[in-house]
């Protein structure tokens, strides 16, 4: 992955075959996920999507959704009254989101040649969509793994089974910080696929 920086306090995304379809994956899994938990479709006006009408009124079971929709009070009667009126516009928010990352990835649900790199253009109107996405995508892996504090990442490397996930997440993290940090220093950035960098789970 590369960043480099265009007039206006613009970016350039570079990614190459495999960084783009897997994060066009994980983008599509947050997509399910986030349906999955509405209560209507999804309408493509921007003005319903800003909409803050209706929703639940208790704290979803699923915990990837439960870190995506956290309680907004501690007494339960007031975070269910509150949820009940904001959460779906939240959700309708999210998922707006998530479907302008992907079509600006512009896969289709095909992966691209094997030797071609993904450039996507991030203006600073785009930008906001980008960052709550990945934060997103950030926030549902940690719930899903059990990654809630820096002192649990140890312990999940060593895990088979998490140790793959735990990276990925390390690398969504890579993204989102350089992506920022090139937007406020306009000076160009790259990542590994898999950056060691410490994760910051309580960053929610």
């Amino acid at each position: 992955m590369k960043l480099l920086p265009l007039p206006d306090h613009g970016l350039r995304l570079l990614l190459d075959h495999d960084e783009a379809a897997m994060l066009d994956q994980l983008i599509a899994q947050l997509i399910q996920l986030l349906q999955s938990h509405s209560g209507t479709a999804l309408d493509p006006d921007p003005l319903f999507a800003s909409l803050e009408v209706g929703g639940s009124d208790s704290t979803p079971d699923d915990p990837a959704l439960a870190r995506l929709f956290p309680d907004a009070y501690e007494q339960d009667a007031e975070a269910g009254a509150f949820r009940s009126v904001t959460e779906q516009g939240l959700l309708n928010r999210k998922l707006q989101d998530a479907m302008d990352v992907t079509a600006a990835l512009g896969l289709g649900g095909g992966a691209p040649d094997d030797t071609a790199l993904v450039e996507v253009d991030i203006s600073p109107t785009t930008l906001p969509a980008w960052v709550r996405t990945v934060t997103a995508l950030r926030l549902a892996i940690a719930a899903r793994i059990g990654l809630d504090e820096p002192d649990d990442r140890p312990r999940l490397l060593d895990d088979e089974e998490t140790r793959g996930t735990v990276l990925v997440f390390d690398w969504l993290a890579a993204i989102l910080e350089s992506v920022l940090a090139i937007v406020e220093s306009g000076e160009p950035e790259s990542a590994g696929t898999h950056p060691d960098a410490e994760p910051t789970p309580g960053d929610d």
